[in-house]
């Protein structure tokens, strides 16, 4: 039996560390250090589970940030008779900073909350990694929102205060398409939302890790915001062979998917189109079974909008 949540969650600021946007990678080999556009990293020789356990300290040691999930890719292969070696994400975010972005545009709640994934590279050497908020900023047409520079610097300093090493940014692709899928709902918010939800639990591989509702976590920090709710999915049997192919696949992975109502009451579903972030993170294209994936992400989408 799956199980879900709905968790609201807050992120304090925290004093601002500088990243390198450079080729320096702390003295390491260089040789596999990842070069998918619009990232941040660091390349440390610390033991992986030394690094993820210090993260979680991090968050846990201020009692304004809240854990919304903690996903064990490694552990989720092995489950489905796969082996990845050591890959973790944690999702975390905060409403009072994310939720300028999405009043914007409210498509940047795709890519909110943020996160974090620590893995083992080729040469064994653990890698700290992040979606930077100019990808973010640069992939949605986001405006000069005023807390994007505090969301970049906040990352940063978990970073570096995780590890002792400065974050490298690397460059974003300015003519790289979005690569955001859109699908038109007939139905009202709540159905549309309901329908999926429904049809991912009805899957037995795929599992719903957690639910946030962007509009309530608005309201939560007195702001305004349209009906959007995410939906956190997974299933490892598709989605491993994405990270043996690349590691920082696991930045977009498990699966997203945004409910919302516009400005003029309509209600779209939203979802990363696998092709473009396999082409991102430089998976082949016959990696994966990306037809399979995108087939699958339709039919999702397609339930939410069924009458």
């Amino acid at each position: 039996m799956k199980t879900t949540k709905l968790i609201t969650f807050l992120f304090s600021v925290l004093p601002v560390f500088s990243a390198c946007d450079d080729d320096d990678n702390n003295g390491l080999p260089d040789n596999n250090s990842p070069d998918t556009y619009g990232i941040a990293y660091v390349e440390t020789t610390e033991i992986p589970s030394t690094v993820y356990n210090a993260i979680i300290s991090i968050l846990n040691a201020n009692d304004n940030i809240g854990i919304v999930a903690e996903v064990n890719h490694s552990e989720n292969a092995s489950n489905a008779g796969l082996t990845l070696d050591f890959t973790r994400t944690i999702f975390f975010g905060n409403p009072a900073l994310g939720t300028p972005l999405m009043q914007d545009n409210i498509q940047a709640g795709l890519d909110l909350p943020q996160r974090i994934t620590v893995y083992v590279d080729e040469d064994g050497d653990t890698v700290v990694a992040y979606n930077s908020v100019d990808y973010v900023v640069n992939r949605h047409n986001l405006g000069d929102v005023t807390t994007t520079e505090t969301i970049a610097n906040a990352l940063a300093n978990i970073v570096n205060s995780a590890t002792g090493e400065d974050v490298i940014l690397n460059p974003v692709d300015t003519d790289d398409p979005a690569g955001i899928i859109t699908v038109n709902s007939p139905n009202d918010f709540d159905t549309t939302y309901d329908q999926i939800l429904n049809t991912l639990n009805s899957i037995d591989p795929i599992t719903v890790m957690a639910e946030l509702d962007h509009q309530a976590n608005a309201v939560g920090v007195d702001m305004v915001l349209m009906p959007a709710k995410l939906i956190i999915f997974g299933n490892p049997i598709l989605g491993t062979p994405l990270m043996q192919d690349s590691r920082t696949a696991a930045l977009d992975l498990p699966q997203k998917m945004l409910v919302y109502e516009d400005a003029n009451g309509d209600v779209k579903i939203i979802y990363n189109d696998p092709y473009e972030m396999a082409d991102r993170h430089g998976i082949d294209a016959n990696a994966g079974n990306l037809e399979l994936i995108s087939n699958a992400l339709q039919n999702i989408a397609a339930s939410g909008a069924a009458e």
